[in-house]
């Protein structure tokens, strides 16, 4: 980032990081008129996109040595390192509430995969919310704990009645 000067740096470094300091009021403003303000915020997608790097990389690299990845669980192994990766990301960007959320919800779904669970259910965002309400109870009446997990809820409801509807359409189609 040391690279980009000004203002463009501050908010290519706030992408990282979720810091806001150099970006001035106005942009800022200007960004939460438009709807964007949320990108300079750590949050699920953030979390998730470190971690399907490094499950991706990972696995993919692994895949060059035949020999290894049949006899041992890869993508086992890769989830542990993505959380262990999403971990330290948690801590470079400042580790605030809603990237530890993001970090909890991530890490549950990490290690469901761990266990040969699945990783997108209605039980591990339980799971999550639970843990998050341990750590912080007091967020439980704030926005943003209501809105990130009602906004999961309502993609693993939609993706549970894709997945359904998509099978049956399948079914038809074979018979």
């Amino acid at each position: 980032m040391r690279n980009i000067k000004g203002e463009p740096g501050d908010i290519a470094a706030s992408l990282i990081t979720g810091q806001r300091d150099g970006i001035s009021d106005d942009t800022n403003n200007a960004m939460r008129l438009s709807g964007l303000s949320h990108i300079l915020s750590i949050s699920g997608f953030h979390m998730a996109l470190v971690a399907a790097t490094i499950i991706g990389s990972l696995r993919a690299v692994l895949a060059l040595f035949p020999g290894f990845s049949a006899r041992y669980p890869v993508k086992k192994f890769a989830a542990v390192i993505a959380l262990i990766g999403s971990a330290f990301y948690l801590l470079l960007s400042g580790s605030d509430i809603a990237a530890q959320r993001s970090f909890v919800m991530l890490g549950v779904m990490l290690l469901a995969i761990t266990v040969d669970r699945a990783a997108i259910s209605m039980r591990n965002l339980a799971i999550a919310a639970l843990i998050t309400i341990a750590i912080s109870p007091h967020e439980i009446l704030g926005p943003s704990f209501q809105m990130s997990y009602s906004a999961t809820a309502a993609l693993i409801c939609f993706y549970g009645w894709w997945s359904k509807r998509r099978g049956k359409d399948q079914r038809q189609k074979n018979s």
